[in-house]
């Protein structure tokens, strides 16, 4: 185990590694995986509404066809700005490039800058041509500025530019030919680029349209029409510039698909004035970081969580999307997130890989094991073959042990071919030919005939006396006959007449008085009380003594009967349905049970079937507990045929038990069909032959010498080595739990003989098993057995998955000591 770990742990090394790498080589990848975790981000947090203080006025295409086309008269922009002056709005900024090239609309030129000049707060722009990265700062080999009639020292400019390299950024400065521009937004929101980054990483926190804003001619419209609303622009940031889809560049976010420039910059304002914009600055280092924690992450079973290699991943993936959220969200850091989801990934393809890799190594085993089950039948079908051609020219000297032979093999072919009728599940019974009455689920006549006298005698108020064997059903019956009774609506009350000595039966029957005996601190209603107008059921009624008989037949033939230590009769109106176990009417003759009171309550007599008499309900009845148990499991054929095979001493309540542990045990080897092998011994060594089984049987022959292990192996088949030893480890284990951790008890069914010497050597293999799982659960310092089994792993590596459940029941006594 410790080997394969290694392996494990130097793959899932080399994939994380690797994964690395190609996120370094290819950039892409990188950046189409940040940016789908920042859209997540942005889907899960909450738009947050824009700075109320930033307004825009844009000009749609709308407003272009209305005006004339593009570009615009300047006259536009002057008026634009005349009125804004008025309106006492704190800056200007117009996002529009006002190039010389347009001789037409120069024109206007001393007009607009006569208002910029009035308004003394207008921000311009310019336009650099490529821009580069050096030694920390941004160049441009030229600069692009507006009309030069627009221009003196104190119109202030901002270029319009923005780099677009999977994150957006805006270079704060543009160095050309000893000229430091500064970004347009850094211009219009008045900040000292020196406290900034040289490029800002745009944050788009909503919808543009969450900005306060106006189309141009709406905005004139207002103007005309003297909108009180027009007042709000009073000490306001106004953005002028483009919105059609037609003129203005083209951006998307997390929220919108089309992000004008106005927009854009608008954001950009926003971000620099309340500090929102990204901080890469960490990028690199929570690379390192994210790729250090993957490579760490198996260390979290020291920590106890009883996690799957999936679970973990899971977890890590929860955490890392809180971590990166938060910091994305409230932080404004951007994060390598590639660097973490990536290698996770396919760090958990690799454990996944090679974790099949093992579990098909493990099916290996099982295939052997099917294999020399197969081989066997094989072996024992060609034997009988032989076997009755014999039998055809034989004397009739030997007829008799042939036929005893023959009878031998084909009870061993049936065992071996249950061995696939174990995979096969069948369904469980048509509810068409399956009955439930009150509870007591059969299809058989016997059973049939049983509810019908239950029907019939049901409305009376006789008594009725129920006979069976224990566990055949006799108070599921008595519960039927009350519930068809006139009494259903009062109370069904039971008593186990045998479980109690008649001192505390008498006080539990028919109550007692205060200080009547020592520990009565209190009075005490009776059962029969408490059954008053409804029913009484008695089990076990055979196991009363004499004196407690008397006082019974009084309360059965008048209703009367005083509490233990009053003198004061109570009277009731009971129906009594007893019900017993034993031959009563030998008990009557052996002077154990009274006659007149068996006569009283023999009115009406019921004998249930044992359930080896009606089989024909065992498939009925193991399909009802079985959905109790869990309504998605099936039953494999050769489970049911060993059930339906089967001597049922303690009848259905003992086939209640068997299904109850064979569901257990079915769901802790991870199975949703139950087969021969969840069933006790006694039962499944009936009806099938299990590899197990053959080891065991080989071991025993062997006398469970030093080289039994070797020889079985070659024996078998030459299956592993490994294989046997598992097995019987296992069946060590099973019989060691089955016969209440004694290990002397669990050597001698292990050995199979009287023989001392082989015992003997049993119990030394049992001792050393034991004694060896104890030492790892002392030494391992953890008291949970989940995080026992990921520690010590390799005790359940090759153990057969069906004896799984008895290592657990080992170690879990180790843990409560």
């Amino acid at each position: 185990m410790k080997k394969y770990t290694h392996i494990k742990e130097l793959y899932s090394l080399i994939t994380v590694l690797f994964t690395a790498i190609v996120l370094i080589v290819f950039n892409s990848i990188r950046l189409a995986i940040d940016d789908t975790a920042v859209k997540i981000f942005d889907r899960i947090k909450s738009e947050t509404q824009p700075d109320s203080n930033i307004v825009l006025i844009h000009i749609t295409d709308h407003d272009i066809q209305q005006i004339g086309g593009w570009p615009i008269k300047r006259s536009y922009y002057a008026l634009l700005i005349k009125n804004l002056s008025e309106l006492g709005v704190k800056k200007i900024g117009l996002e529009i490039f006002l190039s010389a090239k347009f001789v037409t609309q120069t024109v206007y030129d001393n007009l607009l800058k006569r208002e910029i000049e009035k308004a003394g707060s207008v921000v311009l722009s310019s336009y650099a041509a490529k821009i580069s990265y050096e030694n920390g700062n941004y160049y441009s080999d030229s600069l692009s500025f507006p009309s030069p009639k627009l221009l003196n020292d104190k119109i202030i400019t901002g270029h319009l530019n923005y780099i677009e390299n999977g994150i957006l950024k805006v270079p704060l400065i543009v160095h050309s030919n000893g000229i430091e521009e500064p970004a347009f937004a850094a211009a219009l929101a008045d900040i000292k680029s020196s406290n900034y980054p040289a490029a800002m990483e745009l944050n788009f926190i909503s919808s543009w349209n969450k900005f306060r804003n106006y189309s141009l001619l709406d905005f004139f419209d207002l103007l005309n029409k003297q909108d009180e609303s027009l007042t709000l622009l009073k000490n306001k940031l106004v953005v002028i510039g483009l919105s059609s889809e037609q003129y203005s560049v083209k951006i998307k976010s997390s929220y919108d698909n089309f992000i004008p420039g106005i927009a854009l910059h608008a954001f950009a304002v926003d971000n620099l004035i309340n500090g929102r914009f990204f901080n890469s600055n960490f990028y690199n280092s929570s690379a390192v970081i994210f790729i250090i924690l993957i490579l760490l992450s198996p260390m979290l079973k020291k920590l106890n969580l009883n996690l799957t290699p999936i679970s973990t991943s899971v977890l890590l993936l929860i955490v890392f999307m809180i971590i990166s959220f938060s910091a994305y969200s409230y932080l404004h850091l951007r994060l390598a997130n590639s660097f973490f989801i990536l290698p996770l990934f396919f760090r958990l393809i690799t454990d996944a890989g090679l974790n099949f890799a093992r579990h098909k190594a493990r099916l290996k085993d099982v295939e052997n094991e099917s294999e020399v089950l197969k081989k066997l039948l094989h072996w024992k079908e060609m034997e009988l073959e032989n076997l009755q051609k014999e039998l055809d020219v034989t004397g009739d000297s030997e007829t008799s042990v042939l036929v005893s032979k023959i009878r031998s093999l084909k009870e061993d072919i049936e065992k071996l071919k249950s061995n696939e009728d174990d995979k096969i599940s069948i369904e469980p019974a048509a509810p068409d030919y399956v009955q439930n009455f009150h509870g007591i689920v059969y299809k058989s006549k016997a059973m049939k005939q049983i509810t019908e006298i239950i029907e019939k005698t049901a409305p009376e108020d006789a008594s009725i006396l129920i006979l069976g064997e224990s566990g055949t059903g006799k108070e599921l019956a008595a519960k039927a006959i009350h519930t068809l009774s006139r009494r259903s609506s009062e109370n069904f009350v039971a008593v186990n007449c045998g479980a109690l000595p008649e001192n505390l039966l008498e006080s539990e029957l028919f109550g007692h008085v205060k200080g009547s005996f020592t520990g009565a601190v209190s009075d005490k209603e009776g059962r029969f009380e408490a059954a008053n107008n409804g029913t009484i059921f008695l089990d076990e009624i055979a196991e009363t003594s004499e004196n407690f008989q008397v006082k019974l037949l009084r309360v059965v033939q008048s209703g009367e009967f005083e509490r233990v230590g009053s003198s004061k009769t109570i009277h009731v109106d009971v129906r009594i349905i007893a019900a017993t176990n034993k031959d009563l009417v030998a008990t009557v003759k052996e002077r154990k049970f009274r006659e007149d009171l068996y006569y009283r309550l023999n009115v009406i007599q019921m004998v249930l079937p044992p359930l080896r008499e009606r089989k024909e309900d065992i498939p009925a009845l193991a399909s009802h507990f079985l959905q109790k148990e869990n309504s998605t499991f099936k039953m494999s054929k050769a489970f049911l045929d060993a059930l339906s095979t089967y001597n049922w001493k303690g009848n259905v309540r003992e086939l209640e038990s068997v299904i109850k542990r064979a569901a257990i045990f079915a769901k802790t080897s991870g199975r949703s069909v139950l087969q021969t092998i969840d069933l006790p011994d006694e039962i499944r060594k009936k009806v099938k032959y299990n590899f197990e089984d053959l080891v065991l049987d080989s071991l025993r022959n062997k006398k469970f010498s030093h080289a039994s292990i070797n020889e079985t192996a070659k024996e078998l088949g030459n299956v592993s080595r490994t294989l046997v030893s598992e097995n019987f480890r296992g069946l060590a284990l099973k019989e060691y739990i089955e016969r209440n951790r004694d290990i002397n008890k669990a050597a001698e069914a292990l050995a199979g003989t009287s023989q001392t010497e082989v015992i003997e050597r049993t119990r030394s293999k049992l001792q050393k098993l034991i004694a060896n799982i104890e030492a790892d659960i002392k030494s391992s310092g953890v008291d949970n057995l989940e995080a026992l089994k990921l520690k010590h792993a390799s005790k359940y590596k090759n153990l057969p998955q069906k004896f799984h459940y008895y290592l657990d029941e080992v170690i879990r006594d180790f843990i409560h000591r």
